[in-house]
């Protein structure tokens, strides 16, 4: 759909739901309704054990749903290691090594790294990402390293060498193996990005995520804001997320005082 379609729809929906009783909505407050709806329904979808996840099918489990995470779907290599600025203990595991990672991800999907043996060939490490309790738990055992052909990942946040905050992930890897900065050597990431927001018209200079409407997707000059309109995801998920936004504003709505509550937390249950 386009960015009218979705304003126009949302517009015959809300209308018959509410049967013309509820006020009418701007394109701020219905671009924030879609964003929100558009949101849960990535989170929602990628799990299929998700309360909001009616047929049960999970990011790897029908083509439908490969197709609603098309458009959304990246790869980053990263061949350089990062510094860290100041002591040890910004890193959490001394031994690690550590890369920028990208500052978009939303769902990660794999992650490995390269490292090459000899001239001809290389050894791939499948990178396990680590909750920090089972960091904690794998500490406490006589082995503190991953097994062949494993490496770890810790996900991490704080300042860089270059004096800025980024997010980072630690890699530890298995002994005896060694990484260095070379084009053969690589840390790469399959992700979910975070996904644009929905904006169906003029925001009278507001913005949504730094987005506001427009068709150029860079800023315009003196703007730290980027233009976007419209939804960038497949437009086989469009309908789910026009339901998903009028039910929201919907909902919102009807609960315009105290004993109104309930609806609004039963709405929030789903945003997972």
């Amino acid at each position: 759909m386009t960015a009218e379609e979705f304003s126009n729809q949302f517009d015959v929906l809300y209308n018959n739901i509410t049967s013309n009783q509820a006020p009418g909505l701007n394109e701020y407050e219905k671009s924030v309704f879609l964003t929100k709806a558009q949101n849960e329904i990535v989170k929602n979808y990628f799990t299929a054990n998700s309360k909001g996840n009616n047929i049960g099918q999970g990011f790897d489990d029908s083509a439908k749903r490969q197709a609603d995470f098309s458009c959304l779907m990246f790869t980053k290599t990263m061949n350089s290691i990062i510094s860290i600025s100041g002591d040890a203990q910004s890193k959490i595991d001394s031994r690690s090594i550590v890369f920028s990672f990208p500052s978009d991800v939303f769902i990660i999907i794999n992650e490995a790294i390269s490292i090459s043996a000899s001239t001809n060939s290389k050894n791939i490490y499948q990178v396990i990402p680590l909750r920090f309790d089972e960091y904690t738990r794998l500490m406490s055992k006589p082995y503190k390293r991953p097994l062949k052909n494993q490496a770890w990942r810790l996900l991490n946040y704080g300042a860089t060498s270059s004096s800025t905050t980024t997010r980072y992930a630690e890699i530890i890897l298995p002994p005896g193996v060694t990484f260095t900065a070379q084009n053969n050597n690589y840390y790469r990431v399959r992700y979910i990005r975070f996904p644009k927001p929905i904006i169906v018209g003029d925001l009278d200079g507001l913005s949504i995520n730094n987005y506001e409407y427009g068709e150029t997707p860079s800023p315009a000059s003196g703007s730290t804001k980027a233009k976007f309109s419209g939804c960038e995801l497949d437009p086989i998920i469009h309908e789910d997320i026009l339901q998903r936004a009028v039910e929201l504003a919907k909902v919102a709505w009807t609960a315009t005082g105290q004993d109104n509550l309930q609806p609004v937390m039963q709405a929030g249950q789903r945003s997972e």
